[in-house]
């Protein structure tokens, strides 16, 4: 979604832990996994039981059987194919939904019947900086008024997409995105061009008029949410691409500026900080020059394997590093929530789906959990902020090759 999706509020938070964080030294597929005994995996358990599991493995199942079967997966040094992944997958379907077999007996199937491959991290050292987003809801309409003043946006025509792989090796980047000003490709527009300087305005771009600004910079961190147009009639507002402007984090900003304490940084602690500060609002979202533009639809949120998402079940990583649509391990602290309030952080292990991506979510040593929708979603998705670790399962039988 994030696509996305980005997100990350959790990216919001960037600077609680860079500062402590040596420079990036896994920089290639290869270096961001490794084959590891599931000894190192002692309390290896699903905390919630493994509920809404297997429909979420079924909706990865649908986007390998759409590839080729011998589509290469890098996993660290092996390599397996689409055929491979697929057939995992369903290996995992046999024992999870076999109700002959109790919760135990379930993971030492699964101890025995897969490779397990653990997440380098950003230093190597296998730590994983685990983040959250959700689905924000907004209040919009089809048409503008006093209340409903502020636009969204699909993406424009004039957008230029340049694949720099054409043109050879020594970019940092694959992929570039700009406009044409004469016979030259400039950098599109700025989140300032677009909302303070109304570049886009009166072009017919504008699908939603929502009644707060804040809203929707929330959702283009999050990549997509729900569009609540009154009298019960709810929308997806999906990802549809952005302006190609570097992603910069407000939570940062705020940080560096002073504005909000490190140890207090929280996406609820941006929005009060915002709400109190109407006449900061402007600066600091300029601050992020990133620009996110989205679609209408009546389906649900996508990941970057065309496959809804699962709350709690899918998780956005660098697709450059990890495998897209395979079966995972997290391990990492999540909330306990009493009354709307987060009370205490406790460990939890828990089998994933590496279905999205995100702009915000680079590298080796990200993970961002999907938290879907509701109150709690968005209190989790706006504090977690902890380190954790991250493995990824291929069947024992798979066609793994050392290259």
């Amino acid at each position: 979604m994030k696509t996305k999706k980005y997100i990350l509020f959790g990216l919001l938070l960037l600077g609680l832990g860079a500062c402590v964080r040596p420079p990036l030294t896994v920089t290639k597929p290869e270096e961001a996994l490794s084959r590891v005994s599931s000894s190192r995996l002692l309390s290896l358990q699903d905390d919630l039981d493994f509920r809404d599991l297997a429909a979420s493995v079924r909706l990865s199942l649908d986007y390998y059987t759409k590839l080729s079967p011998q589509t290469p997966f890098v996993l660290g040094t092996d390599r397996v194919t689409a055929l491979d992944m697929e057939e995992t997958l369903r290996e995992f379907l046999l024992i999870i939904e076999n109700n002959s077999l109790t919760a135990d007996r379930k993971i030492e199937q699964i101890r025995d019947s897969f490779l397990f491959y653990r997440a380098a991290g950003t230093n190597g050292d296998g730590r994983m900086l685990f983040t959250g987003y959700y689905e924000p809801t907004l209040s919009c309409r089809f048409a503008a008024d006093e209340t409903f003043r502020y636009p969204l946006y699909r993406k424009p025509d004039d957008i230029v997409e340049i694949d720099l792989s054409q043109f050879g090796e020594g970019f940092p980047r694959n992929r570039i995105f700009g406009r044409l000003d004469g016979k030259k490709v400039v950098p599109y527009y700025s989140r300032e061009d677009i909302d303070q300087k109304k570049m886009l305005g009166g072009k017919g771009l504008e699908i939603l008029w929502c009644s707060d600004n804040i809203d929707i910079y929330v959702l283009q961190v999050q990549g997509s949410g729900k569009a609540d147009l009154g009298k019960g009639t709810i929308l997806s507002v999906l990802y549809d691409g952005s302006n190609g402007r570097p992603y910069k984090s407000i939570g940062k900003y705020l940080i560096d500026s002073g504005a909000i304490a490190k140890e207090k940084m929280s996406m609820q602690a941006i929005r009060q900080y915002l709400r109190s500060h109407s006449d900061r609002v402007t600066g600091v979202l300029d601050q992020n020059p990133s620009y996110v533009f989205f679609r209408l639809d009546t389906g649900p949120s996508l990941g970057n394997t065309g496959v809804a998402l699962t709350p709690w079940r899918s998780i956005a990583t660098d697709n450059k590093m990890f495998p897209k649509g395979a079966l995972g391990i997290i391990l990492s602290q999540k909330p306990v929530i009493e009354n709307g309030m987060i009370k205490s952080w406790v460990p939890f292990t828990r089998f994933v789906l590496n279905q999205d991506t995100g702009g915000a979510i680079k590298g080796a040593g990200r993970v961002d959990l999907f938290c879907g929708q509701g109150p709690d979603a968005e209190l989790t998705a706006g504090n977690l902020q902890h380190d954790g670790e991250l493995y990824f399962l291929v069947r024992k039988k798979a066609g793994t090759k050392q290259e």
